[in-house]
């Protein structure tokens, strides 16, 4: 089965430590919730099914369920597809406001399990390479770029934390620096605009890690054919190797490693790591070498 690897000391920790932060007494405290819901409607969303418009995937949805409790964000969630009326973000990266409707294809959230201790670091007016960060997503959705809150995740990821908790933002004309690239994912680079969505401050949080060599699901390595062949029903990198921890029961993905080879390998059929498992073999696959798993 699962190859688990070596249980890695944070650097954030140690950080912590000697700075004398102080974490949390109970690395897995966290609440549950049983068919949540928002103005008396259970919570949900028409993605992956439907995965265009200006919606919240079921991971984003969790995790602002969980943070309009107070709760830190999301470990981990249940879903089922149905005929519902039901409450959804109006806005995609979980941010927005809620609103209920109906759909015969409804990804619904059964249940969502919400992180009550977790240790956190605020950055007020954060910078990359000497420039403010931001975006101009969402005003202008179009090109290879990040949203803002893929944009403060990215950030909080390269400083060593876990992920971006939340972030506040402003519209003004600035330089910044953005992420060349969809769902935080590319260089770092610098421009000017004036309807920038600005990042006036992230707050990012910590957690424990375990690493993974050679993740494996039913025998076999897993990895995809994405980014190299975008298209199809498929998940990104980042999506199958989040969705691995998560099988394993951790919070999500804090890093992981890849090599471009032919193999054999276990995939996700399924867009935003939503899907079943799968063994197939190709020439060209973005094998995931190795995971650093949120434990919470």
């Amino acid at each position: 089965m699962m190859h688990h690897g070596r249980r890695l000391p944070s650097l954030v920790v140690s950080l912590l430590l000697m700075t004398g932060f102080a974490l949390p007494a109970s690395a897995d405290t966290y609440q549950t919730y049983t068919t949540p819901t928002v103005n008396g409607f259970q919570i949900g969303t028409v993605q992956p099914n439907s995965p265009t418009g200006n919606y919240s995937t079921p991971t984003d949805t969790a995790r602002r369920f969980c943070t309009d409790q107070g709760h830190s964000g999301a470990r981990s969630f249940t879903t089922a597809i149905r005929g519902s009326a039901y409450t959804y973000i109006i806005g995609t990266g979980g941010v927005g406001v809620w609103n209920t409707t109906g759909n015969a294809n409804v990804t619904m959230i059964e249940s969502v399990t919400c992180f009550t201790s977790m240790t956190e670091v605020t950055y007020t007016a954060p910078t990359v390479d000497g420039y403010p960060v931001g975006t101009v997503q969402p005003l202008y959705p179009t090109g290879n770029l990040s949203t803002a809150a893929d944009t403060a995740r990215r950030f909080c990821t390269d400083l060593g934390h876990a992920g971006a908790l939340r972030f506040t933002s402003t519209v003004r004309e600035s330089a910044y620096s953005y992420v060349a690239g969809t769902g935080g994912v590319g260089p770092w680079s610098k421009s000017g605009n004036s309807n920038a969505t600005m990042l006036e401050s992230i707050t990012c949080f910590h957690s424990a890690e375990v690493a993974y060599e050679t993740p494996k699901v039913n025998g076999f390595q897993i990895g995809t054919v994405q980014p190299n062949f975008p298209t199809a029903n498929l998940s990104t990198p980042a999506d199958t190797a989040r969705r691995f921890c998560q099988d394993q029961g951790h919070a999500g993905a804090l890093s992981f490693t890849t090599a471009i080879r032919g193999s054999a390998y276990t995939y996700i059929i399924g867009t935003g790591g939503v899907g079943p498992w799968n063994t197939t073999g190709n020439g060209n696959v973005t094998m995931i070498e190795s995971i650093l798993c949120i434990t919470y």
